[in-house]
């Protein structure tokens, strides 16, 4: 039987006699280096551990100790997934790939440097298709995929990002964003799609940096000025101790809470779907994660 009694953190509260799920993970270093992990899932009802899933995963580095590969075994798969780094002659990463024990490549990411820093410039993912309307085991069995692509183009001007704009597959541009800054700092960005060749504004999204250079509060207004969506954060001695994001209209709320930096707490509700998520973490000394605990349940008030 596991525990079952409430852990409070600060403001967070996790009741563990709900817990649903529980995963431990273990490191190991050599030379100060990361050369395996350990994760090891358990599924868990009334208290009682139901099923386990152990993922073990071998790191390799090339002769300047860059990542080169991450190598995840899960279960009895014999194929582990696949990881892969590739880095510039600045040793800066510019592209990563994740390949599935099924050799499918299931994502892809490319990246360049700007005065800011690093950008994502390219993506690309496959997706499992889940049809509502459809058996879900069948679907499981004989599995579809879906690829989602894009790329985006930066626009900048003395050194500051003025716009972006992402393309489709078929090198067709589908969204734009334009910034405005004052005194270097982002104060607005406007989001506009386009939709058969007509621009159309989503969304204008406005920053707010006196509680925090680092930690900006946001929101977001339509065009008749509705607030689609906002974040605020909060801070005890300089730090940050909650975050708060709506989303939707409202509809998806999460709470984040932190402790010395690291986070140590989450609750998300799903109005449209009347539950919320519950999740728990917790640290070695070292800083590496050591453990996280979740559990779902209907909504029964709000945060």
């Amino acid at each position: 039987m596991l525990t079952n009694c409430n852990e409070k953190v600060a403001k967070f509260i996790f009741d563990s006699s709900k817990m649903s799920t529980l995963t431990r993970y273990s490191y190991n270093y050599n030379s100060g280096k990361l050369t395996s992990s350990k994760e090891t899932v358990y599924m868990v009802m009334l208290g009682q551990v139901v099923d386990t899933i152990v993922t073990l995963t071998n790191y390799e580095y090339d002769s300047k100790g860059l990542l080169r590969k991450e190598l995840a075994k899960t279960g009895h798969n014999d194929n582990p997934s696949l990881h892969l780094f590739d880095y510039n002659a600045n040793d800066s990463l510019i592209r990563e790939m994740t390949i599935s024990s099924e050799k499918d490549t299931t994502s892809l990411r490319e990246y360049k440097y700007f005065p800011d820093g690093k950008k994502m410039v390219f993506r690309r993912d496959l997706v499992f298709h889940h049809d509502a309307r459809q058996d879900f085991l069948k679907q499981m069995q004989n599995k579809r995929f879906d690829t989602t692509y894009y790329k985006i183009e930066y626009n900048y001007v003395d050194n500051l990002c003025k716009s972006s704009k992402e393309f489709n597959k078929k090198n067709n541009l589908t969204k734009i964003v334009e910034y405005a800054y004052e005194k270097g700092r982002i104060q607005s960005s406007t989001h506009i799609s386009l939709i058969n060749g007509m621009e159309v504004t989503d969304k204008v999204q406005y920053f707010d940096y006196s509680k925090s250079e680092l930690h900006p509060d946001y929101y977001s207004l339509a065009l008749n000025k509705d607030t689609i969506e906002y974040s605020k954060n909060h801070f005890f001695n300089h730090s940050i101790s909650t975050k708060t994001d709506v989303f939707e209209y409202g509809k998806v709320v999460n709470r984040t809470f932190f402790e010395n930096g690291k986070r140590i707490g989450y609750i998300g509700i799903f109005k449209a779907m009347n539950f919320k998520t519950v999740e728990s973490y917790s640290y070695f000394e070292n800083g590496d994660l050591k453990e996280t605990k979740s559990y779902h349940e209907e909504i029964k008030n709000t945060l």
